[in-house]
């Protein structure tokens, strides 16, 4: 494939998974707020903590779901409708013994709840029934879901988020009707289960009208090359997973353990806002790793040189996000909610560098996926894990929140920051990794000054104004991307995009003309 289809498609896959992502998060936001001022404050906790044990649950995919893409990039690539066809069966058995194997290890942690909640409330009718919702709703996703891979490996990712898009509005629709009619908690997580199973269906279907081969029976099994190669690289992945869940899923369990389920539920709805910015953004990166995939495995040669100038994106995306989330999101949730709901600045602060920490690691995953380094630096994240939860759990009691904050920020700045793209430098690009890190350090100095002079210049506007707030966004996005602009314009990552802006902003004016 040409650099010119795999732009197209990584185009296209954004521009789809971007809108339809945007749309979702206006949706969860009317659907939270009807069910904050509906079932009040510690319903929202117990929402948020069950989340997040769910995410821990999620640690029974072992990687596999990262691990496919990779193993499918190169069939694709050669057509090679045999080694899809075996390559699918395989994932197809490996995906309905784990979402067995989630619905019992869930249920079984069933009778533990009251060692997670502090003060577990009396107040709530069947919360170990509505825990076991959640556990079945996780279980169910992994069915089928294994044909979604097939078709975003295939850079066609546009067409799961649509089909994820419809269903996540049919449901939040319902979701509200019923919650307004009934109150009721358990009916609203009744119709996730119902939707998760529409979702995949229709996914599956889809995927085997595009893809006929694969409903051919076949009696060929997977070879042992391709099968040490998956056992090898899930093994890695596994304590990869580990990381990412765990540092992920215990925020809320260590806040709900130590400081009760009010401080969870206000701070799930910051989580709910830097998910969705998280979510909108991972669309963007990640529908270019099947691109990245396809570069890798037909042109290595230019696989360094794109992976700075997307890390210069990189940098420029979620640095502007998160300078914009520090500054706005106290504001914003006064204005949603009201000043109840508002943690205080540090917080608000310690979200954000999170936020850029996280995010600065898009392209870093991307490479190393489409790379098939799994199995190198595997140990990290244990590290990682180790640190993050040490931290917290000594910082919670004197700092509260900002202490679980600090725990996650610090494990990642030692560990992932600077490993993961010595990694890829050193097996990927067989290169010296010095030169990221000065840029890294570079960018990092950037968005922290940018961070404290924006802020001082918004503490002069009343935010609190729905009309003064969107001024003041505007203000700090207009003031950023002029400093962007001055300390970049003479580089080759800025005039690499700065040229691919301008002949895409070319073709879409000529074709409108």
């Amino acid at each position: 494939m040409n650099t010119d289809s795999r732009t197209k498609n990584s185009i296209r896959n954004s521009s789809v998974s971007i809108i339809t992502q945007v749309l979702t998060i206006g949706m969860d936001f009317f659907v939270k707020t009807i069910f904050i001022y509906i079932l009040g404050k510690v319903y929202l906790g117990i929402n948020g903590l069950f989340s997040n044990i769910i995410t821990l649950l999620s640690l029974a995919d072992l990687g596999i779901g990262v691990a496919i893409p990779y193993s499918l990039y190169k069939p694709l690539a050669n057509k090679d409708t045999k080694k899809i066809q075996v390559l699918m069966k395989f994932y197809r058995n490996i995906y309905n013994i784990i979402g067995c194997v989630v619905l019992v290890i869930g249920l079984s942690l069933t009778p533990f709840l009251p060692y997670i909640i502090k003060d577990m409330p009396d107040n709530i009718n069947g919360i170990y029934f509505i825990y076991d919702l959640f556990v079945i709703h996780s279980a169910l996703t992994y069915f089928f879901v294994y044909k979604k891979f097939l078709i975003d490996s295939d850079q066609k990712s546009y067409i799961t988020s649509k089909i994820t898009f419809i269903s996540s509005l049919l449901l939040n629709i319902t979701r509200v009707i019923l919650l307004v009619l009934t109150h009721n908690f358990i009916i609203y997580l009744s119709m996730s289960i119902v939707f998760v199973l529409i979702q995949n269906i229709w996914i599956s279907i889809t995927a085997d009208k595009m893809y006929p081969f694969i409903k051919e029976k076949t009696n060929d099994k997977i070879s042992k090359e391709d099968k040490d190669e998956i056992t090898t690289n899930v093994k890695a992945l596994l304590i990869y997973k580990i990381g990412t869940v765990v540092t992920l899923g215990t925020d809320n369990i260590v806040i709900s353990k130590f400081m009760g389920l009010d401080p969870v539920g206000i701070y799930s709805n910051y989580l709910l806002i830097t998910t969705s910015l998280n979510n909108v953004l991972n669309q963007l990166f990640n529908s270019i790793t099947s691109s990245v995939g396809n570069l890798v495995a037909t042109n290595n040669e230019r696989s360094k040189k794109i992976y700075e100038n997307l890390s210069f994106f990189n940098f420029y995306i979620y640095s502007l996000f998160s300078i914009c989330l520090f500054i706005l999101i106290n504001p914003f949730i006064e204005i949603w909610l009201n000043n109840t709901y508002v943690l205080s600045t540090l917080v608000a602060f310690l979200l954000a560098l999170n936020f850029y920490l996280t995010g600065m690691g898009a392209v870093t995953n991307s490479f190393r996926s489409a790379y098939g380094l799994f199995y190198k630096a595997r140990f990290r994240p244990i590290l990682m894990v180790i640190i993050n939860i040490v931290v917290s759990v000594i910082l919670v009691k004197p700092m509260g929140i900002a202490g679980v904050l600090i725990g996650t920020i610090v494990s990642r700045i030692l560990t992932i920051a600077w490993l993961d793209p010595l990694v890829i430098y050193k097996y990927g690009f067989k290169a010296n990794v010095f030169e990221y890190y000065r840029r890294y350090i570079y960018y990092l100095l950037i968005f922290l000054v940018s961070s404290g002079i924006l802020y001082y210049i918004s503490t002069f506007f009343n935010t609190t104004n729905i009309f003064i707030w969107i001024l003041c966004g505007i203000i700090t996005f207009v003031i950023y991307n002029l400093l962007i602009i001055i300390l970049f314009k003479n580089t080759d990552e800025f005039k690499y995009f700065y040229e691919k802006f301008y002949v895409f902003i070319k073709k879409l004016i000529k074709k409108e003309a």
